[in-house]
């Protein structure tokens, strides 16, 4: 019989845990994940309604130590397994397409890792920090500064 080798995701089940996260990922463990359908399965196969944060960039040895990441996002309109499988069809991020479409060796190679969370408002936090903290060395195009702000008590999407 084969082990069954998909992994529960890190998780973030509160704002207390997010506050005192220190941006370390275990060194052994989970992820980072191939950013392709199979890495997708592995990550979230019987977590497909989660939601939260993802990042993706280059893990030259394939592990956490290694892990570069390059773009921040968030799934809470739709879960983390949609958000990354829209990626991998047709990501909105054209360095992120150009690195899926060209396959050949010319780039490396695209991986991804992921925090589930229980609210939009961790979320949008959470994503609103990382931004707003890499911007330089981010793909992303787009800082939302009103996400710093998503544990206010006038925060918009509350």
């Amino acid at each position: 019989m084969e082990k069954d080798v998909r992994r529960e995701t890190m998780k973030i089940n509160s704002y207390q845990q997010l506050e005192s996260w220190d941006f370390v990922w275990p060194s052994t463990g989970d992820g980072p994940w191939s950013l392709n359908r199979e890495g997708i399965d592995l990550a979230l196969g019987d977590n497909r309604k989660a939601i939260g944060v993802y990042w993706i960039g280059y893990s030259p040895c394939e592990d956490h130590a290694s892990f570069q990441p390059k773009y921040c996002g968030k799934a809470v309109k739709q879960s983390l397994y949609v958000r990354l499988k829209q990626h991998v069809k047709k990501s909105s991020n054209p360095t992120i397409r150009k690195h899926l479409a060209l396959n050949d060796g010319a780039l490396p190679p695209l991986w991804f890792r992921i925090v589930a969370m229980p609210t939009l408002q961790l979320a949008d936090l959470l994503e609103g920090m990382e931004i707003a903290a890499f911007s330089e060395e981010y793909w992303n195009r787009r800082n939302e500064w009103t996400q710093h702000w998503a544990m206010e008590d006038d925060y918009p999407h509350k």
